[in-house]
C-alpha cells in the first residue's frame, strides 16, 4: 500500500511581472529546498539560478520554460513561492553604518514589488534619425552561458549584457534580428557606438526593473537609524 502524498494540493496564484499573466503554484517541498541548499552553499551564482529554474517549472502548475523569463521574474516569482513555502518574513543579517556592528533584521519578502514600464516605446532607444534599437530583458538562457565565459573581466561582462538586452536593429528599410546575426558581428556593431549612443544603452540596463527593497532598521548597539536597499535574491535570504 502507497504512502500518502502530502502538500500537493494547497495552492496559490501570483502574476508574472513582465506580462502580467496569473500563475498558479505551489509550495516547494523539501526535495526541492535540498537542491536549492546545495547549490546556494556552493556559492555558484549560475548553479543557484538554475536550481531556482528548476523549483520554479516543478512548483508552477502551467507549461512554462523558466529560462526563457527575465532575470527579475525569475527572482520575483521565487520570492512569492518561497514566502508561501517557508514563511513571510526572512532573517538577514546587515552592518549598521555607523558602527559596523552586525544586526539581524526581519524582512517582510511578500511587500516586495517591481515596476515594469509599459507601453510600446517603453523598449525602444533612438541611436540616430533612422537607426532605432529594439532592446529586451535578458533572461537566462541569454545571459547563461556569459557568466560561466566571464569571470574576470568587467568590462567582457558589461558588453555582453549590452548584447544580450538588444533585441533588433531597425532601420528606415528593414530590421534586423541580433539573433540572425553572429557574436562578432553584434560585438562589431556595440563598438561602433558613439559615447553618447552608449551612455543611452547603458542608462537601458541601469534602470530595469529589478527585485528591490527598502529596509529601515536601528542599530541594537549604537541606536543608529540605517536605510538599506535589497536587490537580487541573494540580499533577500
Amino acid at each position: 500500500m502507497a504512502l500518502p502524498k502530502l502538500n500537493e494540493t494547497i495552492k496559490y496564484s501570483t502574476k508574472i511581472p513582465s506580462s502580467g499573466d496569473t500563475i498558479r503554484f505551489r509550495p516547494y517541498l523539501v526535495k526541492e529546498e535540498k537542491v536549492l541548499m546545495i547549490a546556494l552553499e556552493q556559492g555558484d551564482e549560475l548553479g543557484s539560478l538554475e536550481a531556482i529554474c528548476d523549483t520554479l517549472e516543478s512548483c508552477i502548475d502551467e507549461e512554462i520554460n523558466v529560462r526563457t523569463l527575465p532575470i527579475f521574474d525569475i527572482e520575483y516569482l521565487f520570492t512569492q513561492i518561497r514566502s508561501k513555502s517557508v514563511g513571510e518574513s526572512s532573517d538577514i543579517k546587515a552592518k549598521c553604518t555607523e558602527c559596523e556592528t552586525s544586526n539581524e533584521i526581519k524582512v517582510d519578502i511578500s511587500k516586495v514589488d517591481i515596476k515594469v514600464p509599459k507601453g510600446a516605446n517603453a523598449k525602444k532607444i533612438k541611436l540616430s534619425s533612422d537607426i532605432t534599437l529594439e532592446m529586451k530583458y535578458p533572461t537566462l538562457k541569454d545571459i547563461g552561458p556569459k557568466m560561466v565565459k566571464y569571470k574576470g573581466s568587467q568590462t567582457d561582462q558589461a558588453f555582453d549584457m549590452i548584447a544580450a538586452c538588444i533585441s533588433a536593429v531597425e532601420t528606415k528599410e528593414e530590421r534586423f534580428s541580433l539573433d540572425e546575426e553572429t557574436p562578432e558581428e553584434v560585438m562589431n556593431f556595440i563598438e561602433s557606438f558613439s559615447t553618447e549612443q552608449f551612455m543611452k544603452v547603458r542608462d537601458f540596463i541601469e534602470n530595469m526593473p529589478r527585485l528591490k527593497h527598502d529596509v529601515e532598521f536601528q542599530c541594537g548597539s549604537c541606536g543608529h537609524d540605517n536605510k538599506l536597499t535589497l536587490e537580487g535574491t541573494a540580499d533577500f535570504f
